[in-house]
């Protein structure tokens, strides 16, 4: 969920680099989640957060500290561009090519996080479903709903005239927890981003 860090100090990409492999997890959530940092520097870390999901250890750290939050907002605000009827006047209806490319990353930031929680956690004690996880039986939107279902996470409630103007102060979140039907729907539209559909 985005936030106004403007008391909080967002490291630079290169310092985050030379952090214990413990502390990067949160210092790149917190580059994505800071509404002071640059288009540029949220699709790098978004590509480090791509990367860091593939752990188990480092995916569970991403989830606890509220990654879902910062990977939705930016879903929810690519598809509010995308379904755009052009009736209300909006400041950047225009999708720019780096919301795609971040949409497209945080999509497929979900799709990582989901088959890595559950690898590690889903299956936890059950040999043939672990075994099914990795082998790939179990399709990626599945992993994802059951990630989304199983990991309560903020979304913005607040409706504003233009949405494509981002106002920290002006967002109201609240926790949200899918049912698993509702995690599925949400888990196709995270693929259809991937696959250029969305």
């Amino acid at each position: 969920m985005p936030l106004d860090h403007t008391a909080v100090r967002i490291l630079p990409a290169g310092q985050i680099h030379g952090l214990d492999p413990s502390a990067q997890p949160k210092a790149w959530v917190d580059v994505v989640a800071s509404a002071n940092t640059s288009e540029d520097e949220k699709i790098e870390a978004l590509e480090e957060i791509l990367i860091l999901a593939k752990d188990k250890r480092l995916a569970q750290i991403l989830l606890e500290e509220g990654i879902l939050d910062s990977l939705i907002w930016t879903l929810d605000r690519y598809t509010e561009k995308v379904n755009y009827d052009g009736k209300s006047q909006w400041a950047h209806p225009t999708i720019t090519p780096n919301e795609r490319r971040a949409a497209k990353l945080a999509a497929s930031c979900c799709v990582t996080l989901g088959k890595t929680h559950c690898a590690s956690i889903h299956t936890e004690g059950d040999m043939q479903l672990i075994s099914m996880y990795q082998s790939g039986f179990v399709p990626e939107e599945r992993q994802v709903a059951h990630m989304l279902h199983e990991v309560p996470h903020h979304v913005r409630i607040t409706k504003l005239e233009d949405p494509t103007i981002v106002i920290p102060k002006k967002e109201i979140f609240g926790l949200r927890q899918l049912s698993l039907q509702q995690a599925e729907d949400f888990s196709q539209s995270i693929k259809a981003v991937i696959d250029g559909k969305l």
